[in-house]
């Protein structure tokens, strides 16, 4: 009796020797490998005359041609003149100045908090998705002359100004930037609206499912993904609701589910309906003014992570996973809380 519970003993040992070694291998053997923001900001801001500008552009080509829709041309965006005399004039512009001086503050001149935060996001999708190979990354500043964020697969370029903050001067305008959407516009959002952006190369979809399940799925593991890529990341930051949203929604999450199943929305295919539920709204009037705009979005998280949880399968096999239905039925989720 004494031989064999020490050698259980001793194979309980083995065991966790190796389960150590493998945890440690498994969070240290992915190089984290810090990620360099080029500052083009800077450097275009450095540029003052016609001339100066031309040489921006013609050594920043690529970003620049993405960054500014410039068609291909012999001389690029060089040879375009209407650019960069636009450009030249926004630069020495006082007022935008002010504007790129008010962004410098709110960011820094290494851009460092951003920096770390796409470091840690690369090297967990890196450890994940090991053909994920770390895009360059840029930012720019032009007074919201080019888009807040492109991310291709080489190529992530940040508009630093739209996410100046709500203390800046001068804040993006336009239909698109209704105040319940402006509020996402800060430094904390830049990054996991890249990693869900990211996303999208490893989310499996049905093409032929048109349901509004199927959108709210795979935004819902859209959600997952970041949330697995940025685990210490506030959810407020993840969906974008702030605190209160989130707390009212997941207390209230028994009325949202009996809205969508009392009205058959889940197979629904239609456009507009469709839109009621995913697109950008103030609130959600069809179920109440405290109920978020996105819902369908939230919705789909809780039924992803639910399915995700009960599951326990990989970050890997939960993205290629392209049946919605399934994934719903398996996931149990009826508009239960986690303790019900």
């Amino acid at each position: 009796m004494g031989v064999r519970v020490s050698s259980v003993r001793r194979t309980y040992g083995l065991i966790g020797c190796l389960s150590l070694i493998y945890f440690f291998c498994f969070n240290s053997c992915t190089k984290r490998e810090p990620v360099t923001i080029d500052r083009l900001d800077q450097a275009l801001f450095s540029a003052k005359s016609p001339a100066a500008v031309q040489a921006f552009l013609t050594k920043n080509r690529t970003v620049a041609e993405l960054y500014f829709n410039v068609g291909e041309s012999a001389q690029g965006p060089a040879g375009d003149t209407a650019l960069v005399a636009e450009l030249t004039t926004r630069i020495n512009n006082p007022e935008l100045n002010l504007l790129y001086q008010q962004t410098q503050a709110e960011f820094g001149d290494d851009a460092a908090l951003l920096r770390d935060r796409l470091t840690e996001a690369f090297t967990n999708i890196r450890r994940d998705f090991p053909d994920f190979k770390s895009p360059r990354v840029a930012t720019m500043i032009t007074g919201f002359m080019g888009p807040d964020l492109l991310v291709t697969d080489s190529l992530i370029v940040i508009g630093l100004d739209y996410f100046a903050g709500p203390k800046a001067k001068y804040r993006p305008v336009g239909e698109e930037f209704p105040q319940y959407v402006l509020r996402r516009y800060q430094q904390a959002y830049i990054v996991p609206t890249i990693v869900r952006l990211i996303a999208d190369r490893y989310n499996a979809s049905d093409r032929a499912d048109q349901t509004l399940l199927a959108d709210m799925v795979y935004n819902g593991k859209s959600l997952v993904f970041t949330r697995t890529m940025l685990p210490e990341t506030p959810d407020s930051l993840l969906i974008g609701y702030s605190d209160r949203q989130l707390t009212e929604t997941f207390n209230m999450q028994d009325v949202v589910w009996a809205h969508f199943i009392d009205n058959q929305l889940l197979y629904n295919t239609n456009g507009e309906i469709k839109k009621r539920y995913m697109g950008e709204r103030p609130f959600t009037a069809e179920i109440g003014s405290r109920c978020p705009g996105r819902i369908g979005d939230w919705l789909g998280w809780r039924i992803v992570s639910r399915y995700f949880d009960e599951k326990k399968i990989s970050i890997q096999e939960l993205m290629q996973n392209a049946n919605a239905r399934q994934l719903f039925e398996q996931s149990g989720y009826k508009g239960q809380k986690e303790e019900d």
